[in-house]
């Protein structure tokens, strides 16, 4: 273990759509074992405090409120445990409700990111967020589950300076081959950990994948669940990012440094045209 390192604990688990003190009592218990094990941040699924629920009138005032006491409880827990805790819940700003995933921080304030890309169910109920956000001391890229489909996501938050790429998840078992088939990509092409904290078992005739893990810049699965309730915990080397990134540690290309962006695309271009178009870009 290094100085600058994390321990992070992950926390599979099926919430409850709509019982918010069922799910905050499931959590509490989770951060108590977490504790145990000395976690510096434990991540929580996506929308777990209101459950899965992509109904807008069962988001009521009640509900709303619970979810309120919630973050005040839990922002108490992280200040009494000394652990970040990492959870997706749903806020209601400007009329409108956002899927969001929130960090309650040591010091008693929350790091907030509202969901950017959804699919057309959640698009229904969510306002979509349009900022992408890293938490105060620049280690943590927040997404929330299908963000990690789009490259550009992610390589923004690398870009910006995230060494940890986290992504609640709610990621349904029918579509798990794309979440399979790019978690690791998203580590190697950034140089970065990327965190998958996902829900599992079964909403209505929607079954959850789980498969929560940790991969390192190098592609290599710290730890891994398969579909059932639990929790695992895993070392971060901050310090192995920064190695890697600076080519100080040569194992990986230096992707970030060489990446390049914004280049325009050409139909059909001709070789005569593409010399003179390459000239005058010169």
């Amino acid at each position: 273990m290094t100085t600058n390192s994390l321990r992070v604990a992950l926390v599979q688990f099926t919430p409850s759509p709509g019982d918010v003190h069922s799910n905050l009592s499931q959590m509490l218990g989770f951060l108590g074992e977490a504790a145990l094990q000395r976690a510096d941040m434990v991540c929580f699924p996506e929308l777990c405090l209101p459950g899965y629920m992509l109904d807008p009138a069962k988001y009521t005032d009640e509900v709303l409120k619970d979810l309120r006491q919630a973050d005040t409880r839990l922002q108490a827990a992280s200040r009494d445990l000394q652990v970040r805790i990492m959870y997706g819940t749903a806020h209601f700003w400007g009329r409108r409700l956002h899927n969001c995933v929130q960090v309650s921080e040591l010091d008693g304030t929350r790091t907030v990111y509202v969901k950017t890309h959804m699919v057309d169910a959640e698009r229904a109920v969510f306002s979509a967020g349009r900022n992408l956000v890293v938490t105060a001391d620049g280690n943590l890229g927040l997404g929330c589950c299908y963000d990690l489909a789009f490259p550009g996501f992610s390589a923004s938050l690398a870009d910006a300076g995230a060494s940890v790429l986290c992504f609640p998840m709610a990621w349904e078992q029918q579509r798990a081959f794309v979440f399979e088939g790019i978690v690791t990509a998203r580590a190697i092409e950034n140089i970065a950990y990327v965190v998958c904290v996902n829900q599992t078992g079964a909403l209505g005739t929607t079954r959850f994948h789980g498969g929560s893990r940790i991969v390192d810049p190098l592609g290599r699965t710290l730890c891994q669940m398969g579909d059932t309730i639990g929790l695992v915990v895993a070392d971060i080397d901050l310090d192995e990012v920064t190695r890697l990134r600076a080519s100080v540690d040569t194992r990986t290309y230096p992707l970030l440094a060489d990446r390049r962006t914004g280049m325009p695309v050409r139909r059909g271009l001709t070789c005569e045209q593409l010399w003179l178009n390459e000239a005058a870009d010169n």
